[in-house]
Order: structure tokens, then C-alpha cells, then sequence
């Protein structure tokens, strides 16, 4: 019966009950719970399914190994340095588009540029597990057109945001601080 018990109750070396919430996120031979475990303690894995419903423990425990996955790769900053990765390399390839699009309207005329597009989502883009491989593959594998795509759909969000915030939402129109201007007269 030892062989059938969860990544979770091996570590924590109790028995697994057929009704078990972290079998069907965590089988024995799953490799992906040593890098949770590691990071966030098996305990604290089990409080935090047992807090949640059936449907968000799924959610959770992607989102679980997706953060100790990046703890993992970057001790120091984990997701947030991936962030700041991601988002460099996305501000060079906006970049890249300003400079081709600026080109073309050169070339063809500012009329003969498309402005906006559609952008697909697979269909099972909310249901995939968390590896981060698999997204930088996907990422690695857009066409020329799909990151252009992708590009205008993250401008489109940012512009709604009015052009008094920043990306964030913090305002950025209240100007220099009076205190400033005081001390420099």
C-alpha cells in the first residue's frame, strides 16, 4: 500500500486514503513535488489544498510548482526576476515592431499599415500545467505576426488605462512634488 501513497504522504510519511486531495495533484511518481516541497514545506502545500474547493486546488497546486519551479531557477527573485526578464524581451520586440512599423509607414504610407489585430488563445491555454518550459517553447515558436499580435493586444490593455497611469495604475499626472519646488527658489 506504501507504493500507491502521494508525493505529499511520503514526505510526511502518513497513509494515503483513497480520497486523498493531493493524489490527483501529486502521484508518488511525480517529480514536479520535489521543488514545492523544497520551497514551500509539504505541510504548508497540505494546509493550503485543504483551505480551497475542489476546482482551485488544481489552480493552486500549477501555481505552486510554477513559483518553486522559478524559486528554483532564480533563488533570489523567483517569478518576480522572470517578470522583469519577460517584460525586457517584450520591450525589445515592441521595439523591433515601432522600428518595422515605422519603416513600412515610410515605404507603403501610414494608411497601408495594419493598426490592430485578433489574437488567438488556444482553447486550453487556462488548463495546461504550469512548466515553464513549455511557455518559453511556446514563446520561442510565435511567428513574426503572432508576437506583433500579441504586442498590439498588451497596448491595446495598457491604453485603457488612460494615459494619466502607468501600466500599474499608479497616476502619473500629479506632477513634481510642491516640496520640491520649494526648496529649489
Amino acid at each position: 500500500m506504501a507504493s500507491n501513497r502521494c508525493a505529499v504522504c511520503k514526505i510526511l510519511n502518513v497513509t494515503c486514503e483513497p480520497t486523498c486531495i493531493c493524489k490527483p495533484h501529486f502521484p508518488s511518481n511525480s517529480t514536479r513535488f520535489q521543488d514545492v516541497h523544497q520551497i514551500f514545506g509539504a505541510e504548508n502545500v497540505l494546509k493550503i489544498l485543504n483551505s480551497l474547493g475542489e476546482v482551485e486546488r488544481e489552480i493552486a497546486a500549477n501555481c505552486l510548482c510554477y513559483a518553486a519551479e522559478a524559486r528554483r531557477r532564480d533563488p533570489v527573485s523567483g517569478v518576480y526576476g522572470m517578470k522583469l526578464h519577460y517584460e525586457s524581451i517584450l520591450n525589445d520586440v515592441e521595439q523591433e515592431i515601432k522600428s518595422a512599423l515605422n519603416e513600412l509607414e515610410t515605404n507603403l504610407g501610414p494608411d497601408q499599415v495594419p493598426k490592430y489585430f485578433d489574437i488567438p488563445i488556444p482553447d486550453d491555454f487556462l488548463n495546461t500545467t504550469a512548466s515553464l518550459d513549455s511557455y518559453i517553447e511556446k514563446i520561442k515558436n510565435l511567428t513574426t505576426v503572432e508576437k506583433n499580435n500579441l504586442l498590439q493586444f498588451w497596448k491595446r490593455e495598457n491604453q485603457k488605462m488612460g494615459d494619466d497611469h502607468r501600466v500599474d495604475g499608479a497616476s502619473t499626472s500629479a506632477g513634481p512634488s510642491t516640496a520640491l519646488g520649494e526648496k529649489h527658489q
